[in-house]
């Protein structure tokens, strides 16, 4: 399901309104002075995943179906919270909740900025879903900051930053760099990501190769394309075909790629939310690319 999620975000990224049009129709630029924040309405399963560890989540009054499956994950009682459709929340029953304030994520502010962000009475902000690692620390610290919680994110971002690190040292060791291509929509629409991508940074950090790394951000790619660049890893986060290995393995034009022939094709399961549990999304990959490397990492 977040994998999904995920794959909805990025045909967000893609279409004609731009990041920062978005951001412009939003209110981040709020500064929230002395407020104190007892009641969170979080329709974004990002910042809901954040908030779990940022242990404020029991401040959180409604939220969208992404996110009621983070908290019941985490044994977190939601029967008591009200449930909103991330692409058309009820704007009068967010009004009758009187939070203290709002998060909403870049895909919830595109189908909302004519009638939930129009709401000047609400105290709405929107966090837009991090592209980077970098971004991801810098969207725990905001959070932390806004709700009175710096010590926790600080442990948060020291915690991500070790494990990325212990990772790294051993990713920079190895020499024979294999290549990696990550699929997030399956056919007859095959899409996948180039650099200043959080997954990307991942591939690097794990010392593999990126097949699309010549290339920027989120992109459409053909077969041929995967064809002739012959991957020896392919990833897929698909989650909405029965046998996404199978499917894949199974097409005609891919017999001779080098992960199909050697049986290195893996569905990558748990969350690729960007946050600061992409570290266990990190530490899956790296055991499927070099499971010798990384047989003592946990």
């Amino acid at each position: 399901m977040y994998k999904l999620f995920f794959f909805i975000i990025f045909i967000l990224s893609i279409c004609s309104c731009s990041k920062d049009e978005i951001n412009n129709s939003s209110k981040n630029n709020i500064v929230i002075q002395n407020k104190k924040i007892e009641k969170i309405i979080s329709i974004s399963p990002a910042v809901t995943d954040i908030l779990v560890d940022l242990n404020e989540a029991d401040k959180i009054i409604a939220a969208d179906t992404f996110s009621k499956d983070i908290l019941e994950r985490n044994n977190i009682d939601v029967s008591n919270i009200f449930i909103f459709d991330m692409l058309n929340p009820d704007a009068e029953k967010i009004i009758s909740l009187d939070s203290d304030i709002i998060f909403i994520n870049n895909l919830t502010a595109f189908y909302t900025k004519n009638s939930l962000l129009s709401l000047s009475n609400l105290t709405i902000i929107t966090v837009t879903n991090s592209e980077t690692l970098k971004g991801i620390e810098k969207d725990i610290y905001f959070l932390g900051n806004i709700l009175n919680a710096n010590e926790k994110a600080q442990e948060i971002v020291s915690n991500m930053r070790t494990k990325i690190k212990e990772i790294k040292d051993i990713g920079d060791t190895i020499t024979n760099k294999k290549t990696v291509y990550f699929e997030i929509s399956s056919l007859p629409n095959l899409y996948s990501f180039g650099t200043n991508v959080y997954l990307d940074d991942i591939i690097n950090i794990i010392g593999a190769k990126n097949i699309f790394s010549n290339r920027n951000e989120w992109i459409s790619v053909s077969e041929e394309d995967v064809v002739y660049l012959n991957p020896d890893i392919i990833f897929t986060s698909v989650d909405y075909v029965e046998n996404p290995i199978a499917e894949i393995t199974n097409r005609a034009a891919w017999r001779d790629i080098n992960a199909v022939k050697t049986s290195k094709v893996f569905f990558v399961e748990g969350t690729s939310l960007p946050t600061h549990n992409i570290v266990s999304f990190i530490v899956m990959m790296a055991k499927y690319i070099y499971p010798k490397e990384y047989k003592d990492i946990k």
